[in-house]
């Protein structure tokens, strides 16, 4: 779903490609968020545009899909409107400021993701799935990134690893 802004409508529309449709699994965590938000759409201020009802076509089965918009989790509590694809990052970097870190995106949330992963011994494919890319080589070029710390454990991992194998 997006906005836009030339014609001042909101428009729903297929994931990008074939592996974008997926089922990404969740923390209890983040479910549990997901949930409380979801939970008291009812009370929130609502804008006239959550009225509406959006569709669009399925890539994969040709079949109308819907879209109510009142059922959306992530919306403007100050407005009542949907988020716009830009409010997540104007809000992402309002929360880097006080935290100290370099203004950063949503999109950089997912290299880190991708990176962090990986580090923490996620399998390159399993992360591929997650991301929704065709290609490995997708998700290991544009998405991960190699840091300082984690050459220096893979030095660290191969020489303990090492003289274990001397000393047997």
């Amino acid at each position: 779903m997006e906005f836009r802004h030339n014609q001042h409508t909101w428009r729903a529309g297929p994931p990008k490609t074939q592996t974008s449709y997926r089922t990404i699994p969740l923390t209890n965590r983040a479910y549990s968020i997901l949930q409380e938000l979801y939970s008291v759409r009812e009370a929130r201020k609502m804008s006239e545009e959550l009225s509406q009802v959006l569709t669009c076509t399925d890539r994969r089965t040709g079949q109308s899909a819907s879209l109510v918009m009142r059922d959306l989790v992530f919306i403007n509590f100050r407005t009542g409107m949907p988020n716009k694809n830009s409010s997540y990052d104007t809000h992402l970097y309002k929360l880097c400021e006080p935290a100290g870190i370099a203004p950063l995106s949503m999109h950089a949330l997912r290299d880190t993701y991708a990176t962090r992963a990986i580090e923490g011994g996620m399998q390159p494919k399993v992360l591929q799935k997650l991301l929704g890319h065709s290609s490995i080589q997708t998700t290991m070029d544009t998405y991960v990134h190699v840091t300082e710390d984690s050459l220096s454990k893979a030095v660290k991992q191969f020489e303990a690893n090492n003289i274990k194998m001397v000393s047997s």
